[in-house]
């Protein structure tokens, strides 16, 4: 068992587990740890937007008395998580971002965020996210920055800012996320933790979407370890009635690909930017670099390859995005920038306009498949530069913001694009900069193959050590 708060604090979302289930933590220490540290880190981070302390208390005795009296207990049971702000937990505040639902209050919860609390976790509260989760910078009027613990300057990223943020400094054992354009690779690599995209319909949107952002958006959760990134898709994974589409079953739990022999892998890096004039920032270059060496030393077969990638695709993604934003039921003139430039856009398109942008990214998303079906696994940056200082883009126009963005974010979309599963490491750590996370995207729906290799390398270059200095035990007192 861990020695002191800061250490449990820290501990991975499985250790939690076992050591309630053997009735060596309680859930309540465990709630009660993290909402101390809540309540003292994070106003200089802004992670969380809402904290249902009672709550997550009441929860934790719950828990504690199925513990006690040896009942059957969920994969996760007595675990604190946290919950991202554009999905819904009933009786919980949901803003999505938006001034315009600032005191919406959800009426159900999404099915697979059941499933996360059906397992035994334990909500802390929502998560800071971009105005519906349009941008990977998470700063909005409503809600405020969210900064980085490893630099409270910077931007967390996002959409999943606050996820990515409130588990790198140790305010919750587990975050859950979602991604429509790397929204959880994004700051995953950009806080040091670990962030699973998973395969297109692996995981439902119900009961109030068949799907989001046209199949490019799909839950998921960031996390401390490969281990736990297993758990947590083990949990958010499954079929719900009338779901658009229905992923193939996996051939046993993803818990048990963890540690499994990885075999002799055949490794395409690109380390294009077309999107990108200034290029990759040198910190990237070298995560790309060390990644590359560490695949090589572990015995895979690593190439460089070059994806094919069309100049047009930014164009055809903003019409996708853009119809999404005109869609909405909200008063455009609430929105932030960005998005009410976005609404315009997809205003000002044709129905004919959004379908052939749908066709175009098929036929994209099927080449790219296609031409890199004799790999097992891409490795490639998940951001071309640090994320953006807080306070960055004030005074921008909402073209100038997502272009900036569309040159930040790369290459990370293409999996998106493809449905293919994907996966931010922190696998390498800049002395200025700090966690540069490099993703993996394995073969359509193979999370299995992804997680092994994944755990490989977690071994031989473990993380699991690095801590933001601003959260040690030994400065903390000084904030």
């Amino acid at each position: 068992m861990p020695s002191h708060d800061d250490d449990l604090a820290f501990c991975p979302a499985t250790d939690q587990a076992r050591l309630v289930r053997d009735g060596q933590l309680s859930a309540r220490e465990l709630v009660d740890l993290y909402l101390d540290r809540i309540d003292r880190l994070d106003p200089a981070i802004g992670s969380y937007v809402e904290v249902a302390a009672d709550r997550a208390r009441r929860a934790a005795t719950t828990a504690d008395a199925r513990t006690a009296a040896g009942e059957p207990l969920g994969p996760l049971h007595g675990v604190p998580v946290s919950i991202k702000d554009l999905n819904f937990l009933v009786g919980y505040r949901t803003t999505l971002g938006t001034r315009s639902f600032a005191d919406h209050v959800a009426a159900f919860t999404d099915h697979h965020v059941a499933r996360l609390v059906d397992a035994g976790a334990i909500a802390l509260g929502k998560t800071n996210v971009p105005e519906l989760g349009t941008t990977g910078h998470t700063e909005t009027t409503l809600l405020g920055p969210c900064a980085t613990p490893w630099d409270p300057d910077r931007n967390a990223g996002g959409s999943s800012g606050g996820a990515g943020a409130a588990l790198a400094a140790g305010l919750c054992a587990l975050s859950h996320g979602s991604d429509g354009a790397g929204s959880i690779r994004i700051p995953a690599a950009i806080n040091g933790v670990v962030g699973l995209k998973p395969a297109r319909d692996r995981v439902s949107a119900g009961p109030l979407f068949g799907e989001t952002a046209f199949g490019l958006s799909t839950g998921g959760a960031l996390t401390r370890s490969v281990a736990d990134a297993a758990l947590a898709l083990d949990v958010l994974a499954g079929y719900e009635f009338g779901d658009p589409g229905k992923a193939p079953p996996p051939e046993r739990p993803w818990c048990e690909e963890v540690g499994a022999p990885v075999g002799r892998l055949r490794v395409g890096v690109s380390r294009q930017h077309p999107f990108s004039p200034d290029g990759l920032h040198g910190s990237v270059v070298a995560a790309l670099d060390a990644a590359a060496t560490l695949l090589d030393r572990l015995g895979h077969e690593v190439e460089e390859v070059a994806l094919p990638i069309p100049d047009t695709l930014p164009e055809h993604l903003l019409t996708i995005w853009a119809g999404g934003l005109a869609a909405q039921p909200i008063d455009p003139t609430t929105y932030e920038p960005i998005n009410r430039w976005l609404a315009e856009v997809g205003a000002a398109r044709s129905a004919a306009d959004h379908a052939a942008a749908q066709f175009q990214i098929q036929l994209v998303a099927r080449q790219l498949v296609r031409d890199t079906h004799h790999l097992d696994v891409l490795l490639l940056p998940v951001l071309t530069a640090p994320s953006r200082r807080n306070g960055y883009y004030d005074g921008w126009d909402g073209e100038a913001l997502f272009r900036d963005q569309t040159a930040l974010v790369g290459l990370t979309p293409l999996a998106n694009l493809t449905g293919q599963p994907s996966i931010s490491l922190p696998l390498f750590h800049d002395e200025v900069v700090g966690p540069v996370g490099v993703q993996f995207v394995g073969r359509p729906w193979d999370e299995a193959g992804l997680l092994r290799l994944a755990a490989q390398l977690e071994q031989a270059a473990p993380w699991a050590d690095r801590r933001p200095p601003q959260v040690d035990a030994s400065t903390e007192g000084a904030r």
